[in-house]
């Protein structure tokens, strides 16, 4: 099996990003990285305080609270079997934060799941989210469809 020294696992903490990161831990080298990488979306925090549910900064740090809270979640029971797991939370564009984050980190690939909790199943074989990074990526991309 390919071993990559270092691998980006965008995560929306969705079952399908759960098993895409057992993928990256199976594919990374021993002495290899991986980075975990939560993007909160910028149109979601900007739509929340819109409708008077708080101060964008709050809301922000609202979600950065509960994205720890769900990497540690997430970590629970997993055998990173000597790999370094690296957790990112930034707020942007979901695709563009990607892609920006791997361009930057000088990462070889990027592993993802293929659709994220706002994707129905029955309707897509790729969330949009997946199909933007897919088209733009410079770099491969593996997408691990359940």
């Amino acid at each position: 099996m390919l071993k990559a020294q270092d691998l980006l696992v965008p995560v929306d903490f969705s079952p399908c990003s759960l098993n895409a990161l057992r993928v990256a831990l199976g594919m990374a080298a021993p002495d290899g990285d991986v980075t975990l990488l939560h993007v909160i979306d910028q149109h979601f925090i900007e739509d929340c305080a819109a409708a008077g549910m708080g101060t964008t900064e709050a809301i922000t740090a609202q979600l950065r609270t509960r994205a720890d809270a769900s990497f540690e979640e997430m970590l629970t029971g997993l055998d990173a079997d000597g790999v370094d797991i690296e957790r990112m939370v930034v707020v942007g564009v979901p695709f563009a934060e990607i892609l920006k984050i791997a361009r930057d980190l000088d990462l070889p690939m990027i592993v993802m799941g293929a659709r994220g909790r706002s994707t129905p199943p029955e309707e897509l074989l790729f969330g949009s989210t997946v199909e933007r990074v897919i088209r733009a990526a410079r770099i491969p991309v593996l997408c691990v469809p359940y």
